[in-house]
This record gives C-alpha cells, structure tokens and sequence, in this order.
C-alpha cells in the first residue's frame, strides 16, 4: 500500500474510534436527516408500505447508522473494510447483515440487489480503484436496480481523509454505464462557523442554511442511476 492510501486508511480508522454517526451535533443531525431522506426517496422506499422487501447493500457502511435507518423499509446489508467501524455497527444495529469487505470486491453474486449505496465513500477510494468499486456496484444490482452515491463536491472545504471532492461533471460519470441519472445538491452548514452554534439567533440562522438546492450550488450532491 502507498504511502498516502495508508495515511487515508489511519485516518479513516482512527475516525471510528468512536461511532460518531450516532452521537452527532446538532446541525450535523439535521444534515444527516435530510441527506437519509433524499435517499431513501431515491431508492423508492419512503412510500413503500407493502410487498415484497427490497434488499439494499450500503458498500461502507461504517458505524451501520444509516443502515440501521434502512432496515426500517428493506432488508439491509452492509459492508465495510473497518473493523472497528464494524464492531459499532454490530452492537448499535443489532437487526443488519454486515460483512468484512471493501468496495473493490464484494462476497456477493451478481443481481443480488435492488438497491445499492455509497454514502460519502467513494472520496475515500484511491483513483485507480474507483471505477472497479462502481464496477461492482453495478455487478450486484439486479437490472432495474439503483445505484445510489454521495460525496462531496468542489464547492467544500478539502479534507485530508479524501482523495478528491468532485466536480459535478466527474459525480456525473460516475453514472455512466446507468440510464434515468438524477442529482440532489445538499448546502449544510458552515464547518468553519460550528464554534459560534451557541449563540442561539446565530444558530437558528444557520440552521436554515441546510437545505436542498442545485447540484452546480451544493457541497455535498447525491445521485442515482438505474441499471439497464
């Protein structure tokens, strides 16, 4: 492993000391809520009460918070070469399937799935390997199946943890092997401002700060495609 996909894999690891999507601050929790929304309405299962259950994958899904949200509608798996991350989700999301396993090769057959998602992972993928980690997305879904990706965009602030943050037009190829692609554009909050969150009328302005709006405007876009 190069040098710098072990400084990212250190980071990543050392993240999840803690499972620190369950224990969020406050305009943290609103942006995770709306983003949890936008893909559950994506993959079809905020209105479906009925039927059969889908199978969802969430490829790292880390501490398993928002599986643990998904099981609620479908039958989630989940998959993450952490373990430690692994090991939170075990004990915080008792009801999910987990695996040991990074993107670039999943323990699955082909047309498992109808629904898979990479929520703000596919950043963390090294460049050569990210159209094998979309490769395999698509391997597993079932045709009519949906690929479901969020990241980070060129409009946010640069992390270390990240191997890139995208330009709509690069997210956009992301889909290229997919039909009926749609983008949603989230802007949270301000990350350098958090400190002034307790100044109450300053934290109820910036609260209305996240919200949904144009991909070409957000920070952070979510996007779907449909497999042929």
């Amino acid at each position: 492993m190069r040098a710098r996909e072990s400084i990212q894999a250190w980071l990543q690891e050392r993240q999840y000391a803690t499972p620190y999507h369950w224990h969020q601050r406050p305009n943290d929790e609103l942006e995770y809520q709306l983003r949890t929304a936008v893909v559950l309405e994506m993959a079809g299962l905020d209105r479906r009460s009925s039927g059969r259950r889908e199978r969802l994958l969430d490829v790292g899904c880390g501490d398993a918070r928002f599986l643990a949200d998904a099981a609620r509608h479908t039958h989630a798996v989940g998959s993450d070469i952490s373990l430690r991350a692994l090991g939170h989700a075990r004990r915080l999301a008792a009801g999910t399937h987990l695996v040991s396993s990074g993107g670039e090769a999943l323990p699955f057959r082909d047309r498992t799935f109808d629904v898979v998602t990479l929520l703000d992972v596919i950043e963390h993928i090294p460049d050569e390997d990210e159209s094998t980690v979309i490769a395999e997305a698509h391997r597993v879904l079932r045709p009519g199946g949906r690929l479901i990706v969020s990241s980070n965009t060129d409009r946010s602030v640069c992390e270390p943890k990240h191997f890139r943050h995208y330009p709509i037009p690069r997210f956009v190829q992301l889909f290229d092997d997919f039909v009926d692609v749609r983008l949603v554009g989230i802007i949270p909050y301000v990350s350098t401002l958090r400190f002034w969150m307790a100044v109450p009328m300053l934290s109820r302005l910036l609260r209305s700060r996240i919200r949904t709006c144009e991909p070409d405007r957000a920070q952070t876009v979510v996007g779907t495609g449909t497999k042929r």
